[in-house]
């Protein structure tokens, strides 16, 4: 089982376009407001300046992406000193026109900047992958692995044309960036490095890689720590340390978790009985799973399905 791959189709996660900022030179500025997701950037063309309230000036150039997994406040400009426009004062300014381009005009070398963003239930807080990210991942476009480099390379030209079916192969292409930026983040540094722990630490260990994995693949069977331990070839008492330690949860309570989240997301997509769910994510009663959804989620399954107001975010507890 892919984890990585099971935890973003049980969030919903999936990438949205939402503007391109095109310039000519260096004398402009934009600046965003904290998002309530995950945004990106990809620089199709030119050079142009990331700034944010923790960290110096970061310079980003054609087939850079930066990725700001929690949405941070930040601006861009075309010179690390230019003062930066809200983008709602500019987008008023600069109306986009049929293909979602702010023209800031300008006379010097062109700079384009493709921006997006990742829409999912929960908050980034909670969300498994987000939450074990730092505030900001620069992925450089020359020292990208050549499938990154594939991606940027296609995302920027089909954003650069009105082909058809541009859009619809763009929005798809976000959701590969995304999962290449990881990729390519944990293989240069390293999710340890962020000093957390978090389940995408864990997926670099053999055992508690491969525990997570049979978690995924089944997570109704009646799992207990000794089946979990004895399938990765571990003591009990060991592997419910180490799980501990590198995810930050017990192997019982991720997997509580884990089932209610593939429970919401049935909720949400399918017209199932609640009793029938509750038996599919390994409850033998309905009694039970609804104790369970409630105390993870704050609401019971029919007001979530119902979509009340307390939904809570999905994705297993880091």
């Amino acid at each position: 089982m892919d984890v990585l791959a099971d935890v973003l189709t049980t969030t919903g996660f999936s990438g949205v376009l939402l503007a391109q900022l095109r310039s000519h030179g260096s004398e402009w500025g934009c600046g965003l407001d904290r998002l309530d997701t995950a945004g990106f950037h990809l620089i199709a063309e030119g050079t142009c300046w990331l700034r944010t309230a923790d960290a110096p000036p970061l310079q980003l150039v054609s087939g850079d992406v930066a990725l700001l997994p929690r949405g941070v406040p930040h601006q861009l400009t075309g010179d690390p000193e230019q003062q930066a426009v809200p983008y709602t004062e500019l987008a008023a300014a600069h109306p986009p026109g049929r293909d979602n381009v702010v023209e800031l005009g300008g006379s010097g070398p062109v700079v384009r900047v493709v921006c997006g963003k990742f829409q999912y239930h929960g908050d980034t807080s909670r969300h498994p992958v987000l939450s074990a990210l730092p505030e900001v991942i620069h992925v450089p476009g020359m020292s990208a692995d050549p499938e990154l480099q594939g991606v940027v390379r296609l995302l920027a030209a089909e954003t650069s044309q009105e082909r058809p079916g541009a859009q619809a192969v763009a929005t798809r292409l976000t959701d590969v960036l995304f999962v290449q930026v990881i990729r390519a983040w944990l293989d240069r540094t390293g999710a340890d490095d962020t000093g957390q722990r978090s389940w995408l630490t864990a997926l670099r260990d053999p055992r508690i890689g491969a525990a997570l994995s049979l978690m995924h693949e089944a997570p109704h069977r009646p799992w207990t720590v000794e089946t979990l331990a004895r399938d990765v070839a571990m003591s009990r008492p060991a592997f419910a340390r180490q799980f501990k330690t590198l995810v930050g949860a017990t192997p019982l309570a991720y997997l509580s978790r884990l089932r209610i989240d593939l429970a919401a997301r049935l909720l949400r997509e399918t017209d199932r009985l609640v009793s029938d769910i509750a038996e599919a994510v390994g409850y033998t009663s309905e009694f039970a799973f609804s104790r369970a959804f409630s105390r993870e989620l704050g609401v019971p399954p029919g007001r979530y399905r119902r979509g009340g107001p307390a939904r809570a975010a999905v994705g297993p507890a880091t």
